[in-house]
């Protein structure tokens, strides 16, 4: 009996001193402000949605069309998705790269978008990779290897693929990286100190702008605790996870001389019928009772032309 209270102690060490394991994802280019992923577990059953979901008859016609060509169903064939994204002044300037992790048959899948395209479609080298583009030379898709594409604004993907290689890694998710479990389903990290202080900046000034829309003076109570509370204050990150049973985030930030402080806020469920697993299985069983949605009209146009 001692021998087994000492094992289950020394487990018990074990998994305090060791973190959960930590997330892997793709290398993340200098300059990006927003990472945002999605795991698609085996624990929820999305490849059934296809079969249980009410979907149009034609719109599930060219959903089976689509992946008899291919070889590929995206519910079943893709298991994580990671979104990069650098903002611009303007979100028309966002630059923006998405990589799919999963199984992928170039050939059938570049097959299938040539003849729906009916032409051949240019592509241009970058480094050791062959980059598609699109035909106003904006966008861009890139097929990694049989387990990997990338796509998004040009710019965005060149930059992607160099950090593949090494050239220009963004070390301003370093440290919030530390914090994902590798369960998560869903997380987002916004880095880069100077992008934060730009938002937090931004944000002061639209709430002020919004009182003097209103009428309303200044209120000296709230514009203490705002002062109060951002006085000093170097942001470094905001990191946030969705995990089966638990959703929680995290703000960095530096004040003054103390350095790696945050807030962190975390909602967990013990309820077995709350979890994602167990929410989205029964969901998936109720949409077969589901109607199919009716197709919309057409709207006629507002001002039709009748003259010749």
């Amino acid at each position: 009996m001692t021998r087994k209270i000492m094992l289950a102690c020394v487990l018990f060490a074990l998994v305090s001193v060791f973190p959960a394991l930590a997330l892997e994802l793709e290398p993340i280019p200098a300059g990006a402000n927003i990472v945002a992923f999605v795991n698609n577990h085996a624990g929820l059953p999305l490849g059934d949605l296809l079969t249980s979901a009410p979907i149009p008859d034609m719109a599930k016609q060219k959903l089976n069309e689509f992946m008899t060509a291919t070889s590929f169903n995206p519910l079943k064939d893709i298991a994580k998705i990671q979104a990069m994204v650098k903002k611009g002044a303007t979100k028309r300037e966002d630059n923006a790269v998405i990589v799919l992790s999963g199984t992928f048959n170039k050939d059938k899948i570049m097959g299938f978008i040539k003849e729906k395209i009916g032409k051949e479609i240019s592509e241009e080298k970058l480094g050791e990779y062959s980059v598609i583009k699109s035909p106003d030379g904006k966008g861009g898709l890139c097929f990694i290897d049989s387990g990997k594409v990338a796509f998004g604004t040009f710019a965005a993907l060149s930059v992607y693929l160099e950090a593949r290689g090494g050239k220009e890694i963004s070390k301003d998710f370093d440290e919030l990286l530390k914090n994902f479990d590798d369960k998560a389903y869903a997380g987002l990290m916004v880095g880069g100190s100077e992008y934060l202080k730009g938002e937090m900046t931004k944000r002061s000034e639209r709430r002020q702008a919004r009182m003097e829309k209103l009428g309303r003076g200044p209120n000296p109570v709230a514009a203490w605790l705002e002062n109060y509370l951002s006085e000093g204050v170097e942001p470094q990150g905001v990191f946030a996870q969705v995990q089966n049973n638990r959703v929680e985030g995290k703000i960095f930030y530096n004040r003054a001389d103390s350095k790696g402080l945050f807030v962190h806020a975390a909602v967990e469920l013990n309820d077995p019928k709350l979890t994602i697993e167990k929410a989205f299985g029964e969901f998936v069983k109720a949409l077969g009772s589901m109607p199919a949605p009716e197709p919309r009209e057409k709207a006629p146009p507002k001002n039709p032309n009748t003259r010749w």
